[in-house]
């Protein structure tokens, strides 16, 4: 008997990490933060706020109405949202944060989401709420949009570097594509990245890197 109760108790608390494991994971920050919004109309305020990978935004905690979970209004034209020291761009497909000004270099964490009935045994539902449970979002406009039941979950996130060669805007994640936007140094940079053991899922490293070439490219 006891047994079998020490057993309900161990997939109680088993049920309950993995659902605080997703819900980590469907959010880009552990916990909402105090977040400036500027939109480009000279608009700004600052509010609880975080990033839901899952639906593609930006979403805040309006503390006016119940905590409710609200998304921000008209995204397109907000002009950079800063938590932090950190500054970070408005997007649908992922947040983008401005990491040096100059020269530009940004880094886009692109979320792979699957879908959790082929997951192969990871085991949990999906859960909407970082804060308290709720049935629907409401946009910062005023107008309800459903919160269907998640079908997905964020497997995991990856990093997008990206620079500015020239006029044109150029994107990379590992080093193979680094070494072919720089083909003519190809053999200095190869030597660089493996006597440095950079490692192209740690950001500083990777704008050191980056760094180093626009020097050397001077």
């Amino acid at each position: 008997m006891k047994t079998s109760i020490y057993l309900i108790i161990a997939s109680i608390y088993i049920s309950i990490g993995l659902k605080a494991q997703e819900q980590q994971k469907r959010f880009f920050f552990k916990n909402f933060q105090n977040t400036y919004v500027y939109y480009k109309d000279g608009r700004n305020f600052c509010i609880p706020a975080n990033y839901d990978l899952i639906k593609g935004s930006f979403i805040f905690i309006d503390k006016q109405d119940r905590d409710m979970l609200k998304l921000f209004d008209e995204q397109d034209k907000i002009s950079k949202i800063k938590i932090g020291e950190r500054i970070f761009l408005s997007s649908r497909f992922g947040p983008t944060e401005i990491v040096q000004t100059e020269p530009e270099f940004k880094v886009y964490y692109k979320p792979r989401l699957l879908d959790i009935g082929k997951s192969g045994g990871y085991g949990i539902t999906s859960n909407t709420s970082a804060t308290r449970s709720y049935s629907h979002m409401t946009s910062y406009g005023g107008n309800i949009k459903s919160l269907d039941k998640e079908t997905k979950y964020v497997h995991e996130i990856e990093k997008v570097y990206i620079i500015q060669k020239g006029n044109k805007e150029k994107r990379f994640s590992t080093s193979k594509q680094f070494l072919k936007l720089y083909s003519k140094n190809k053999n200095e940079l190869q030597e660089y990245i493996t006597k440095n053991q950079i490692d192209f899922n740690t950001i500083m490293q990777v704008l050191e890197l980056y760094n180093y070439t626009e020097k050397m490219a001077q």
